[in-house]
């Protein structure tokens, strides 16, 4: 009898073991990959897995947030970075940080479902809510039952410099393949029916190529005024780049009231609990979805146009500036902003427009970002002046 005892406890001890080294094995960390081997599957990296329908996030990479984001079609991204064992990021006040070479950052875009199963789109996939939140809790984990996986975007930094990998998630939810070549998926969104475009590698340098001198990869989000904002976690409400500086993989930071902020999004310009004019919202705005380009040795820079957050120009901003090439994606107006008239600026025209060739920004989107329009449209009805 003692002897079975001790076998039973003997066979409860070593599976509990077991059950910790295969959950140890389950979360090793993020994988780091030459440039001639990237895996074919997401899963690989170990960055995230899904599990019981959940994707998780592995616990070594963190989570972040912007303060106003990129609009995507309305769809909602799961930011992530990670950086090698020692490494960290050099702080700058206006430029991206310097990440070490390997780090790895990554852009999931997602989707709330329907909840109203029955209703599916011609290839059966579930028919896509819109999202135009920017919640400052910062999740670790999504329920699949309750979003939709489209596509999870890494930015590799390798010696050469950074490289940029598109994975598209598979119907089944599972797992995301490499698509060099990008993609194209047809979605429902609510009652509009819209493609999504997936970019090819080489599309990537569309907006993360910062200076067309220099050439090659940055990030665009992981930078101060983007990432100085209240977020928050299991711990609570925290200031975000003090949750990089305890992980060690910010140096030389200053105290966050030190260090530059854009306007935190909110999807309602009246809204009430606005800490932010509705001037520096549409500036923020403008900054993450334009500025990658029209900024100084940016794509945009020829136009003459320069929507970066540093601009103090109001000719270089828009006011009352003449196209440097008229053509059909002016519309017909005369100025980027004519103070108090967004009817009559190209600025409005272009952001509302669905029009190859006429639309900005040019790449990223397929439908009009309705609130942002707004936003815009109320900055510009906000200028006073005349264009002569």
């Amino acid at each position: 009898m003692p002897v079975a005892g001790t076998a039973v406890r003997l066979h409860a001890v070593a599976a509990l073991a077991l059950s910790g080294i295969l959950g140890a094995c389950q979360d090793s960390g993020p994988q780091v990959f030459d440039s001639d081997s990237y895996p074919a599957q997401l899963s690989a990296w170990q960055l995230l897995q899904v599990q019981d329908q959940q994707l998780r996030l592995s616990d070594s990479v963190l989570p972040y947030q912007l303060a106003t984001p990129l609009f995507s079609d309305y769809a909602l991204k799961l930011r992530t970075v990670w950086l090698p064992d020692g490494a960290t990021a050099q702080y700058h006040d206006h430029e991206p940080f310097d990440f070490p070479v390997g780090t790895v950052i990554s852009k999931t875009f997602y989707y709330p479902i329907d909840g109203a199963t029955a209703v599916r789109t011609n290839d059966e996939t579930p028919r896509l809510l819109k999202a135009d939140s920017n919640p400052a809790k910062l999740t670790r984990q999504l329920d699949l039952d309750r979003y939709r996986l489209v596509e999870t975007r890494l930015l590799v930094h390798q010696a050469s410099g950074w490289e940029a990998l598109p994975y598209v998630w598979n119907d089944e939810q599972s797992d995301a393949s490499l698509q060099i070549t990008g993609d194209i998926q047809r979605l429902q969104l609510e009652h509009t029916p819209f493609v999504y475009v997936v970019p090819n590698r080489n599309e990537c340098a569309g907006c993360h190529v910062l200076d067309q001198n220099k050439g090659g990869l940055t990030p665009i989000g992981p930078s101060a005024r983007h990432l100085n904002r209240l977020v928050s976690s299991s711990a609570g409400e925290q200031q975000q780049l003090s949750l990089w500086q305890q992980r060690g993989w910010l140096a030389q930071s200053p105290a966050p009231e030190q260090v530059p902020a854009n306007a935190v999004w909110e999807t309602s310009i009246a809204s009430e609990d606005s800490h932010a004019s509705v001037a520096a919202r549409a500036r923020a705005y403008l900054d993450i979805n334009c500025g990658h380009c029209h900024q100084p040795g940016g794509s945009g820079d020829t136009s003459g146009l320069f929507l970066h957050a540093a601009e103090t120009s109001a000719m270089r901003l828009g006011v009352c500036k003449p196209p440097v090439a008229a053509g059909r994606g002016a519309g017909g107006h005369r100025f980027s902003i004519v103070p108090g008239q967004p009817e009559h600026s190209i600025l409005s025209y272009r952001i509302e427009s669905q029009e190859t060739g006429v639309l900005m920004p040019e790449l990223g989107r397929s439908l009009v970002h309705e609130e942002g329009l707004a936003l815009i449209n109320a900055w510009i009805s906000n200028q006073s002046g005349n264009c002569q």
